[in-house]
């Protein structure tokens, strides 16, 4: 016992030693700059794929540096002079075994260079630098004066050198090795915004003289990975014998600036941000070709890779380009679908250039307005991922302004979507109130429901209670809406007060859609904490219609595969809730939810849920759900459908009616709603009335496959620049796009009262990122593509002619996945004078490509359904 704690005092003292607790003091004064040293300057700058270790793409500069210190107050404050002697650049060719070679480049002009700093307490108060100088040289001598700013106290504090500025933590390794890890670097002037795309590690390690008065060694390190690529620099500096004789000393620092050449200026440590750069711009009008090409017309095209990487280069060319160009392009003698495809790609940047194009063209303030291009646009700009305030606040006014029923519901769908996107933004506020005063303005439930769904798209905790309030005093169809928009604030309904109230919706005696959605929001919601589920569960058992009670126990189940308390609780009731005749009930009712897909981390999950009565079905909603690593859902594609007053076709034979609908008889019709990353989208009347849907079957609407939803979202983009170690800038953009096409058909036969449907949904998801080092010698590209193209169908056969018989099929088809890195140099005499020309450039170039491929599967639905489809004899396709 005695030798343990003995032994963990040691490792105590170690480590205490190690940590950044102990005062340089204690080792000795440290006397930097005494006298001239001389240093070899290694730097090394590199792209790659960022799992891997070889084969990249990269370039040194090799230099030596003298420094001398020309004035100096104290042992803590000096004007140090900084010679460039002999810099180069090397590279090397794409043999796995080349070594770097010397070769021509801008640095030959720069010999031999001089520039100052003024050093005061480890820190460079002042740089001296030319500014006449390229700019990629001044910022690379910028970072050698980074290197040595050292301060001889352990701990953390904020520095600004070549980074930005950043949290600085100095920890003493021995009496000679002191480690400075650099946090949180920012430089506003650069990049605003986007940093957290890019995960930074930077360190410098000091390796100090036996007597503690000079700089032996620097070496410094940054990493940045950015998705599937990184960049990685390392910069050393190593003391080299013989040190250069000494200079005169000023007697004042004003004598000693008052020397400095005259071609010097004072500078900032800091690097400025590059010039604003055009790049190889594309062309607007073949972008669209391209993307109106590879969209493709009719059902079996879209929704393929191939579209999506052609919508992202019409993005990327249209955030480029300036209004003019874009108002030649809209004009009312152009074709229909190359509009479709200009309209929806305007939409998905948001910008108040695209829009100052478009609205004019669509008349989207006036009467006159397009109805169908305006949709498009408006459908699109839902799913921006950066709009922007005045455009939001236009769509708003139109809402206001036009008459068009289908305009209004789509504009303020559209800007309360939008301006979810700037939770923090003013206008996130100006929303809210306005859809409030125009909701209070209501006369009916459609102009109601209209306004709740909006609501809805805007995700704010603080539309709760008027959401509920809506839910708890209005009819079936607004009721509803309130409940649907619930859904994107339901962690904000996580309360005993509020559990109470959706326990109450769900127990009323409503329509049996508006107590099935309550009652699926409130086991959702309580799911984590499900305490109050069993006084739920015994009212429902008690007085709950059967169709309830299955989609209660069948809920409960799909949550017990993530919760433990719901696994618990289940575990827990009493026998007569769980026994096999409260289990046994009548009713086609589910809940269901399947593993549809997985890989990378990520899982694709199928939910459906539907509400029927007498096997007619009331609602239905299927919804495509991602899950990524971090355990945050997306809801990525949603389908619902409604219908009523079906029972004159197939008889009710449950008699079960809600207080609301005694003493009144339904009117025929049905709808059709969908929603793209958790937005609510326009939705669509199928028939109104019996006379309508007769005329639809005998026609045989819908019968062959046909178009019912085409979305572009675009996910998870941005765009940084930032300093490298060397002074060097590294620009990064990253973009992503979901493409997904829905079709669908029916046919429905009367005679034999039986119906057939078919679903097939295509999604491609492509992601492109690119990371380039430009600077006057050269530069470094890494370009990375990730795709995927996965397929599911869904088919569906009923048989009502003796009572009700459903067999649904769902299939996930095989596809494969594929990633491409492609990575090129370009290094040599660029910018450099003389005869050397275009033979000392050199260029590299390399490529690596992998396939995953995912198996398909067919999705089991249970043992009820496979009987059915035995019954029916419906063979899978």
């Amino acid at each position: 016992m005695k030798w343990h704690i003995i032994r963990l005092v040691c490792i105590y003292l170690v480590n205490f030693g190690v940590s950044s607790s102990v005062n340089r003091a204690d080792y000795g004064e440290i006397r930097l700059f005494q006298t001239p040293v001389s240093y070899n300057v290694d730097m090394t700058v590199l792209l790659n794929d960022v799992s891997r270790r070889d084969k990249e793409i990269s370039y040194k500069v090799k230099t030596d540096l003298n420094v001398y210190p020309v004035w100096n107050d104290s042992e803590f404050e000096f004007l140090l002079k900084f010679e460039l002697v002999s810099p180069q650049l090397l590279s090397r060719g794409k043999h796995i075994s080349a070594e770097y070679m010397a070769m021509k480049s801008v640095w030959d002009t720069y010999s031999h260079s001089s520039f100052y700093a003024h050093w005061k307490d480890g820190l460079i108060q002042t740089a001296y630098l030319d500014p006449n100088e390229l700019i990629d040289i001044q910022n690379f001598k910028r970072s050698l004066l980074s290197l040595f700013q050292i301060q001889a106290f352990d701990g953390e504090r904020q520095e600004t050198d070549i980074s930005g500025t950043c949290d600085i933590l100095y920890e003493t390794l021995s009496m000679n090795v002191i480690r400075k890890i650099k946090r949180r670097c920012g430089a506003p002037e650069w990049s605003p915004d986007g940093l957290d795309s890019v995960q930074s590690r930077r360190l410098t390690r000091f390796t100090l003289s036996d007597a503690l008065d000079a700089l032996d060694e620097l070496h410094a390190e940054e990493l940045h990975e950015m998705d599937a690529l990184k960049a990685r620099v390392w910069l050393r500096a190593r003391r080299a014998l013989p040190a250069p004789a000494a200079a005169a000393r000023a007697a004042s620092l004003a004598a000693a600036l008052g020397a400095l050449p005259a071609a010097l200026a004072p500078a900032a440590l800091a690097a400025p941000p590059p010039a604003a750069s055009g790049g190889a711009d594309d062309d607007v009008a073949q972008a669209l070709q391209a993307a109106r090409e590879a969209r493709g017309a009719g059902a079996g095209a879209s929704g393929d890779a191939r579209g999506a990487r052609a919508a992202l280069r019409l993005l990327r060319a249209l955030r480029r380009a300036p209004p003019a160009p874009l108002a030649a392009l809209l004009h009312d003698h152009a074709e229909p679908d190359l509009l479709e495809t200009l309209c929806e790609a305007l939409g998905l940047v948001g910008s108040a250039a695209t829009h100052s194009a478009v609205a004019p063209f669509l008349r989207l303030r006036s009467p006159d307005v397009t109805p169908h291009l305006a949709r498009r646009y408006l459908a699109a700009l839902a799913l921006a991922p950066h709009p922007q305030e005045s455009v939001i606040e236009d769509v708003l006014r139109a809402a206001e302004e036009v008459n068009e029923a289908s305009i209004v519901e789509s504009a303020l769908l559209a800007a309360a979507a939008a301006a979810s996107r700037l939770p923090s933004e003013p206008i996130a506020s100006v929303v809210r109130d306005s859809l409030a005063r125009s909701l209070a303005k209501c006369k009916d439930d459609e102009c109601r429901r209209v306004r709740i769904h909006a609501l809805g798209n805007l995700r704010r905790d603080d539309t709760v209670e008027s959401l509920l309030e809506h839910a708890e005093r209005g009819a079936g169809p607004a009721a509803l809406a309130a409940l649907d928009a619930l859904e994107g604030v339901a962690a904000a309904l996580a309360t005993p007060e509020r559990v109470l109230r959706l326990e109450r919706l769900a127990l009323d005696g409503r329509a049996l859609e508006v107590r099935a959605a309550a009652l699926d929001l409130l086991l959702r919601c309580s799911a984590v904490a499900p305490f109050s589920l069993p006084r739920t569960l015994l009212a429902l058992h008690e007085r709950g219609p059967p169709e309830l009670l299955r989609l209660a126990w069948q809920r409960l189940r799909a949550l017990a595969v993530d919760h433990e308390h719901v696994r618990k609780l289940l575990r827990m009731l009493p026998l007569r809730l769980r026994g096999w005749d409260a289990q046994a009930l009548a009713g086609t009712s589910s809940v269901l939810v399947r593993e549809a897909g997985a890989g990378g981390g990520w899982r694709a999950l199928l939910e459906s849920v539907q509400v029927a009565r007498g096997g007619l079905l009331r609602r239905g909603r299927v919804r495509l759900l991602a899950l990524s690593p971090a355990n945050v859902t997306d809801d990525t594609l949603s389908v619902e459908i409604w219908t009523r007053g079906l029972e004159a076709f197939a008889g009710d034979t449950t008699k079960e009616t809600s207080s609301e609908e005694e003493g009144e008889s339904e009117s025929t019709s049905g709808g059709l709603a969908l929603g793209v990353g958790g937005l609510r989208a326009h939705t669509f009347t199928l028939f109104s009335g019996q006379a309508e849907l007769l005329g639809h079957v005998w026609a045989g609407t819908g019968s062959e496959p046909t178009p019912v939803l085409r979305a572009l979202r675009p996910v998870g983009g941005a765009e940084v620049a930032l300093p490298l170690l060397g002074g060097a800038p590294l620009t990064y953009r990253h973009e992503a796009l979901v493409s997904l096409a829905l079709d669908a058909q029916a046919q429905v036969s009367l005679w034999s009262r039986s119906a057939r449907s078919q679903l097939e949904l295509r999604g491609a998801v492509v992601a492109e990122g690119e990371a380039r080092v430009d600077t006057a010698w050269g530069s470094l590209t890494a370009e990375a593509a990730d795709e995927a193209e996965p397929r599911l169908s869904i088919s569906a056969d009923l048989d009502f002619y003796d009572g009700v018989e459903l067999c649904v099929r769902v299939d996930v088809a095989e596809y494969e996945r594929s990633a491409a890195v492609a990575l090129r140099s370009a290094l040599g005499a660029r910018g450099a004078g003389g005869a050397g020309g275009a033979r000392g450039a050199r260029s590299v170039r390399r490529a690596a490509r992998r396939r995953w491929p995912a198996a398909g599967r067919t999705l089991a639905l249970g043992a009820p359904n496979d009987a059915s489809c035995r019954a029916l004899g419906a063979a899978p396709e």
